[in-house]
């Protein structure tokens, strides 16, 4: 009879409704999964409606689970970056071949946007920075590029960690400086392209690509980059409107 009553006892205990816990928990790392898919990416609005009524359907108290129609992945149409700034990069690399120019100039991408690298020896003579008479191929292929964007340009002078003291250059700032509004003056000046898209920088030996410890390593150190701006400004309003387009799902 003891135990029978232990038995009664164990059954009474558990809980029918205990699978309901790991349901939740489960929902809840969806939930999550697809809140973090959103915030590092731009999500179609359309399929994002879909998703949250989704996922409100299955937090509904009838427990049942509606899944909106979404073949794969790709149907929310994530966007790992400005399909537009890269579109810019394959269309200056485009100009920059058609021009035979990839020894001359070289294309590197950051985070502030795309900089054209041109060598020292490309525009300047050792110590000078008067631009020298035969740079205007490279400087022409280089006004193509800017007059076929609408993004800001940053021109930065920079040399490598050799000291200069001339009557002229007291240092590498005013050398690297010197440089840099050379070459804007070409362009404003020479090309007629609107001064207010400029901005000049002399970073002097401060800015190093690498190590100032051969004579190859501080002739790639002596160069000119002309970055070309990523439209932070128009990034920042789709965000907005993304962001906006979101609370009103809610």
């Amino acid at each position: 009879m003891q135990s029978r009553r232990k038995k009664k006892s164990f059954d009474d205990d558990i809980n029918p409704d205990s699978w309901l816990a790991t349901y939740a928990d489960t929902i809840t790392l969806l939930l999550t999964f697809f809140i973090l898919l959103y915030s590092i990416s731009s999500v179609d609005s359309e399929k994002l409606k879909q998703l949250t009524k989704s996922l409100q359907n299955s937090l509904s108290p009838t427990g049942s689970v509606e899944v909106a129609e979404i073949e794969n992945i790709t149907d929310l149409k994530v966007q790992g970056g400005n399909t537009e700034y890269e579109n810019l990069s394959e269309k200056l690399n485009k100009i920059i071949n058609d021009n035979a120019l990839t020894d001359v100039i070289k294309i590197r991408e950051e985070d502030r946007g795309i900089v054209l690298q041109l060598d020292e020896t490309i525009l300047f003579d050792p110590g000078k920075a008067k631009l020298k008479e035969d740079t205007q191929g490279v400087l022409e292929a280089i006004t193509t590029i800017i007059n076929g964007t609408e993004n800001d340009v940053l021109i930065e002078g920079n040399t490598d960690n050799v000291p200069m003291k001339t009557a002229q250059y007291g240092s590498n700032w005013e050398l690297s400086t010197a440089r840099a509004v050379s070459v804007v003056r070409y362009f404003v000046e020479s090309k007629s392209v609107d001064p207010r898209r400029f901005a000049v920088k002399g970073y002097g030996e401060y800015k190093p690509l690498v190590a100032n410890d051969t004579p190859e390593n501080r002739a790639i150190n002596r160069r000119v980059d002309i970055l070309i701006v990523e439209q932070k400004v128009k990034k920042d309003t789709k965000d907005a409107k993304e962001i906006k387009e979101t609370k009103e799902i809610k």
